[in-house]
């Protein structure tokens, strides 16, 4: 793990110097009774506020010789609370900050605290690490309606519940393709029966075995969200890890594919 020198200490103070004004720094170096730049002297100077932040931490990291007042900088100043109505400012501030943290071993939760992670060691990964989880699915082409279920809100760190949602939203897109009241893997078995189908894929009549074979992937496909994604209970193991953003990549992106398949998809006759 890199060693925080005077250039991490310089960016972060920079990003954060943006967000605050002069009399919230003063009483945030009061709260913590470091050093002021601006009023140790007695005579009060006026220095810029990324230069006030950075002088004194500086001083209390050497003066401590730790890394914490750094750390307890960052998370009052990006303490969640202060963004409730800015989302986008937020979201753009953890980026820049954890774009420069990540090369050093650390990064900013969206919870506003700071963790340790594996260090950065290119600009190539610190750009992909730094990207919010909705940046990278976008990159991926994921599907407008898995999007959705995506906001800080629903993923709050823990990707269960935007993941659920998510698969709700396919199996409400079957019910309303069909008018069905039915749910679960009882309405995709009912809409997708190869023999009295209720949906059908554009193009596709079920009279060869290559045609059957592509209405039965995409029934097993829905099939596969259903029993991982929408059907675990809260006593029930999970197929998945809640808190990995990998396994909630690869959830969006099957989900996402079975709604693109759904894009070519219509109703030819009505479920109870």
């Amino acid at each position: 793990m890199k060693k925080i020198d005077n250039s991490c200490i310089e960016k972060i103070t920079e990003i954060l110097g943006e967000l605050v004004t002069g009399a919230k720094i003063t009483k945030i170096l009061a709260k913590y009774n470091w050093k002021d730049h601006d009023t140790e002297s007695g005579v009060r100077l006026i220095s810029t506020k990324r230069k006030r932040l950075e002088t004194s931490m500086i001083y209390e990291i050497k003066q401590h010789q730790s890394v914490k007042p750094l750390f307890q900088l960052i998370q009052e100043i990006m303490n969640p609370i202060y963004f409730n109505n800015d989302k986008d400012n937020w979201n753009k501030n953890l980026k820049d900050i954890n774009f420069v943290l990540g090369f050093y071993g650390y990064e900013l939760s969206d919870g506003g605290k700071i963790r340790a992670i594996e260090a950065t060691t290119t600009f190539t990964e610190a750009v992909k690490r730094s990207q919010s989880l909705i940046e990278k699915l976008k990159a991926q082409g994921v599907h407008e309606n898995v999007i959705k279920y995506c906001s800080p809100e629903l993923l709050n760190e823990n990707y269960f519940h935007a993941i659920l949602e998510a698969s709700k939203g396919v199996l409400e897109r079957i019910r309303s393709l069909t008018n069905s009241s039915l749910d679960g893997n009882t309405l995709i078995n009912e809409a997708f029966k190869t023999k009295n189908p209720a949906i059908v894929i554009e193009g596709n009549r079920l009279e060869n075995d290559n045609e059957k074979s592509q209405y039965q992937g995409l029934k097993s496909l829905l099939n596969t969200i259903c029993y991982i994604y929408r059907n675990p209970t809260a006593h029930s193991p999970k197929l998945f890890n809640e808190k990995s953003e990998s396994d909630a990549i690869t959830a969006f992106i099957l989900i996402s594919l079975a709604h693109q398949q759904l894009d070519k998809c219509f109703c030819v006759r009505y479920l109870p």
